[in-house]
């Protein structure tokens, strides 16, 4: 669940609430909120730091044993046992605390089961906190191989993919099938218009709504515009939200990629279980700077970040899935290096990653983003603002989308232009502003008047025909007085009735004549000209873009979350109230609790028993040297008994066996009143 959702189920007074928490008290004298504070890195890392140890403990735990995989509170609990120094109360306290700061959230399944979580935008920035990335650019004796490797093709960034993806569905129409998918045709063309290598995307074991219709990178496509609120089903029907995709096509390219980044890790980050892990220290590093995936390994493994409490076989395939599907999306640079049994994996992010704070970009309305050749080709600068490329992928076809982009304008994409309401004197405007209001060349203007002179000149229309067998009867209909309003226009001069079964043979014949009919079929006296919206608009200064009001609407998903928790109830702190449970805590006699004390072997035990039923620590006076003990179990023998547990102040975490003649004095640790992990 991202912090957007919990924001909207929580009530303002409990939003607030998590404010007074000590990890915040920074933010709340800044006077940020509580979705201000836990949305930025620079917060979180102070937060971090006033974490209570139980907290820190908890939070710690948790982030390497499940990464943003949500955790059933009992196997939360018994991870945390296992493999921190934590008893099963201070592993409650720690919960509650977190829970009470707004760190930590429960939901509860529909059979009443509590799944603990971090929202999944947060976790990357808990972990950055919290595990500090120590990796170091590559060092001298590896920069050789990294000049032996080979560098893998260039990939676009995953926002011109998206654009491109987009400008297919509006050249090809938004219409759906009656199972309200798109056609097969459209979706081909889809999968053309990305570099996204599905294979990565398998790994992650996405499941997509219509598996059978789209591939996994068309349904991942599709997921991001919807995610965007790009666009939207109505009525069954698809459709664009244009105030959203006017918006999004005027921001910047960071804040662009930024937002794309953020959705793809809140998707793929609970999906990829311990691989979530290597995925967040990624985000962490510096861009243009070349790293070794070995070495970024070796720091996750000092961190104890690669490890699983019950890993998956498929891990090792998900960490090279990450570096590969980043460089899919455009984002990473890839150099493989192999050299007889060595092979390694060099990567860096782009200077244009969006892996930093996005900064507020904004575009000169009279720049020049493109330059106009007289043979129609196009060079797009690599800061063209993507309301011009939208228009770009109407009326040119892309040869190129590297550094800098090149279009060509042709005869056939003239045409299309024409086909979704664009006009002679449009295209000519709008190709003069985008190059800075410089003049068209004159070779290009007079391709421009040839080709709009003769393209959409001819149209079929669907038509339903009242015939009647003499003209007697057709003066009769023509007269009528509630049938004449009816009738839409007598045949004369300019229409023709053609059989529609010839319609594909006719515009054949048109197009090889120089003359090409529109592609779309006239229906109720309309042309689907309004599948492409334009967002921009013409005056004698300038050409802007066509800003429109962002609607919130509800997008259709095409893919499925791995967790799926906002249709969970949200608990109310769920781990402070079963500490309420402990209340009998308070009744066991002070001698126990306040200081240490040498007991019958009867007495040890009873204190011993208290401890495990509760899940306390207890403090042990052993060889004239205090020590913090958590038990575990108790063993009956013939002769006695002996209490199995874990003695927190070891090198190596490893249970011990103790009998009741081990130990001289003892006292019973209420967490939180007593000695601390």
């Amino acid at each position: 669940m991202r912090m957007q959702q919990l924001a909207g189920k929580l009530p303002e007074e409990r939003k607030k609430s998590f404010m007074q928490a000590s990890a915040w008290q920074t933010a709340r004298q800044q006077g940020l909120s509580w979705e201000e504070a836990a949305a930025r890195d620079e917060t979180i890392l102070e937060a971090a730091a006033a974490l209570t140890p139980y907290a820190a403990e908890v939070l710690k735990g948790m982030l390497r044993l499940f990464a943003a995989v949500p955790a059933e509170e009992e196997r939360l609990i018994k991870e945390l046992r296992r493999h921190t120094d934590l008893s099963g109360a201070e592993c409650r306290i720690g919960i509650a605390e977190l829970e009470e700061a707004g760190i930590l959230f429960s939901a509860r399944k529909v059979w009443g089961e509590n799944l603990y979580f971090v929202p999944v935008d947060g976790f990357a920035s808990w972990q950055r906190a919290l595990f500090p990335s120590n990796a170091e650019p590559l060092a001298a004796e590896d920069r050789e191989r990294l000049m032996n490797g080979v560098m893998r093709p260039y990939c676009r960034p995953f926002g011109r993919q998206l654009l491109a993806a987009l400008s297919v569905l509006g050249r090809s129409g938004l219409a759906v099938t009656v199972n309200g998918t798109l056609p097969k045709k459209t979706v081909n063309k889809l999968l053309q218009a990305l570099d996204i290598d599905e294979s990565y995307l398998k790994s992650f074991a996405l499941k997509g709504a219509y598996s059978d219709v789209y591939p996994l990178n068309a349904a991942f496509i599709l997921e991001a515009a919807s995610a965007l609120g790009l666009i939207e089903t109505l009525d069954g029907s698809m459709r664009w939200n244009e105030g959203m995709l006017s918006n999004w096509l005027n921001i910047g390219e960071t804040e662009r990629e930024s937002q794309l980044m953020d959705w793809c890790l809140a998707l793929l980050l609970p999906a990829g279980g311990m691989s979530a892990h290597l995925a967040t220290a990624l985000t962490a590093l510096q861009a243009g700077e070349w790293f070794s995936k070995r070495r970024m390994n070796e720091r996750l493994n000092e961190a104890k970040l690669l490890m699983s409490s019950g890993a998956d076989s498929n891990e090792a395939g998900l960490e090279l899935s990450w570096y590969g599907l980043l460089y899919s999306l455009g984002w990473l640079e890839l150099v493989d290096y192999a050299h007889s049994d060595h092979t390694e994996l060099f990567f860096r992010w782009k200077s244009t990653a969006p892996i930093k704070t996005a900064s507020k970009q904004t575009y000169e309305t009279h720049s020049s983003y493109a330059a106009v050749q007289p043979n129609g080709e196009i060079m797009v600068e690599p800061e063209c603002p993507f309301w011009i490329r939208w228009e770009l992928e109407l009326l040119a076809e892309r040869k190129s989308d590297e550094l800098v982009a090149i279009y060509r304008v042709e005869a056939a994409s003239i045409s299309r232009a024409l086909e979704h309401g664009r006009t002679h004197a449009s295209i000519q405007h709008f190709l003069e502003q985008a190059s800075g209001e410089e003049s068209l060349p004159l070779a290009m203007l007079a391709m421009l008047e040839e080709w709009t002179s003769r393209a959409c000149r001819t149209a079929f229309a669907e038509v339903a025909l009242l015939r009647c067998d003499n003209e007697a009867m057709a003066a009769i209909v023509e007269n009528h007085p509630t049938i004449a309003p009816l009738l839409t226009q007598k045949l004369g001069s300019c229409d023709f009735i053609v059989d529609k079964a010839q319609i594909s043979a006719i515009r054949g014949m048109l197009q090889k004549a120089g003359y090409p009919a529109r592609k779309a079929v006239q229906s109720d006296g309309q042309y689907e000209a309004d599948s492409y919206p334009i967002f921009y608009m013409e005056n004698e200064q300038a050409l802007e873009p066509l800003l429109t009001g962002k609607h919130a609407r509800t997008s259709p998903s095409y893919i499925y979350e791995a967790f799926s928790l906002q249709h969970f109830e949200l608990n109310e702190q769920a781990a402070r109230k079963k500490l309420q449970t402990m209340a009998e805590l308070e009744r066991v006699p002070v001698m126990w609790t306040k200081q240490l004390r040498a007991y019958h072997h009867s007495t040890r035990k009873e204190l011993i028993e208290h401890a495990l039923q509760w899940q306390t620590p207890v403090q042990l006076l052993m060889e004239r040297e205090l020590r913090s003990f958590v038990p575990e179990r108790l063993e009956q023998q013939d002769d006695g008994w002996a209490v199995v547990g874990l003695l927190r102040d070891e090198p190596e975490r490893l249970m011990i066996r103790l009998t009741p003649d081990m130990w001289e004095e003892m006292r019973l640790v209420i967490p939180g009143q007593g000695a601390s992990i």
